[in-house]
């Protein structure tokens, strides 16, 4: 009998199907919203739950091409539409950490899709490339005029190229200044695999904490000192960094607690009373700073400035529930769309508006006026996108535009 029940129980081990190796238990679901990449093509099937993401993909391009047009902000002017420029400078500042936000979000969790060598080679493949090559051609387009001259055979024109301008200039992004995203953004890159090493179990309490040192100690605190030293005189040097979330890195962090937690509607409302009030902190503050002294301020401005980082928090979380809203088809299909063009848009458009502000005379548009701002980075935009499909089509020049 006791034979009998071995066999029976042995026979039910066996008729179990075995796991596949690396094969998750059923009550450990693989998050959806991993899917796409930060500013490139989606690597996964797409659903409802991550179109947050190609929503904010598109707001972060659109609001960058319209900052680089209303680049009237950087040279002051008593004019009234000074102030306009500062208006749209300060809403669209958030566009850049809004991008590292979905780096953290996207790629924190890439274990889950393949291994660190195929994470490292994607990213070469999809960002280093396009940056080398589009960084050698700013440095043509940069001296265009010189070759011109030089081909019409203008005398004592010179480029000066050497091997070490040369490296210096793409790596300290000279020739398109533009270019400066991807130095953080690599730096970004490179640091996500120790992110990704901490156990899942404690990532979000671990990545918490780290934020909320970093907000302190590298973030308010600089700020509280710039104040004293400029309203009090008052000089106190802090040298206490918590560099696990210095600087940028203390967005791919937020943009990861944002995409797994789910925060309640009163923390939720918190959140936007700071963006919105570090949001008209940021715009009045340097209006009227810069109003007194005829020079533009950055007492209130930088990425990792407290004002720029409570907004651009607040913003991703307004974005992310507001995307929840979108229900017509159509318009999901078109982010989804469009999500694949932000990276390339980013490559590209500022040469598009180079031409445009070349030619401003021609059309009889004042480059500082709204009419140029919004309608050259729309053209930029759509150029921009019609050059990529083109690109695209070319085996040999796809991976360019990616």
């Amino acid at each position: 009998m006791s034979n009998q029940k071995k066999k029976k129980n042995n026979n039910a081990v066996h008729s179990q199907p075995k796991k596949a190796a690396g094969e998750k238990t059923a009550d450990k679901k693989e998050p959806a919203a991993a899917a796409v990449t930060t500013i490139g093509k989606p690597i996964g099937k797409t659903d409802n739950r991550v179109t947050y993401i190609a929503f904010i993909n598109v707001i972060a391009a659109v609001a960058v091409v319209i900052m680089h047009a209303n680049s009237s902000f950087w040279t002051y002017s008593k004019d009234d539409y000074w102030g306009v420029t500062n208006v749209i400078e300060s809403i669209c500042f958030c566009a850049v950490p809004l991008f590292f936000m979905l780096s953290g979000a996207t790629l924190i969790d890439y274990r889950k899709r393949y291994s660190t060598k195929e994470y490292f080679k994607k990213r070469f493949v999809k960002a280093v490339i396009p940056f080398l090559f589009w960084s050698v051609f700013g440095m043509f387009w940069s001296s265009r005029k010189v070759l011109k001259a030089m081909h019409d055979g203008v005398p004592n024109q010179k480029l000066g190229w050497t091997v070490s301008s040369v490296i210096d200039g793409i790596l300290n992004t000279k020739f398109t200044q533009i270019y400066w995203f991807f130095i953080p953004l690599f730096c970004i890159y490179m640091v996500i695999p120790f992110f990704a090493a901490i156990s899942e179990d404690i990532r979000l309490k671990v990545f918490t904490y780290a934020i909320v040192l970093g907000l302190i100690f590298n973030v308010t605190v600089p700020l509280v000192l710039a104040l004293l030293k400029e309203y009090k005189e008052v000089t106190i040097r802090s040298t206490l960094t918590v560099f696990v979330s210095h600087q940028y890195l203390i967005y791919p962090l937020i943009g990861y607690v944002l995409h797994h937690k789910k925060l309640k509607l009163r923390y939720r409302l918190i959140i936007y009373a700071a963006s919105i009030a570090s949001l008209l902190v940021f715009m009045l503050a340097t209006y009227h700073r810069t109003r007194e002294s005829g020079v533009l301020d950055g007492l209130y401005r930088g990425y990792y400035n407290l004002p720029c980082v409570l907004y651009a928090t607040g913003m991703y979380l307004f974005l992310q529930n507001a995307a929840q809203h979108i229900k017509r088809g159509w318009i999901i299909r078109f982010f989804t769309w469009f999500q694949s063009f932000p990276f390339a848009i980013y490559l590209t458009h500022r040469y598009f508006l180079d031409i445009f502000e070349e030619n401003l005379q021609r059309v009889h548009i004042e480059k500082a006026s709204l009419t140029y701002v919004f309608g050259s980075a729309a053209l930029a935009i759509l150029l921009s996108v019609i050059l990529t499909l083109i690109v695209r089509r070319i085996p040999l020049l796809r991976r360019l535009l990616p």
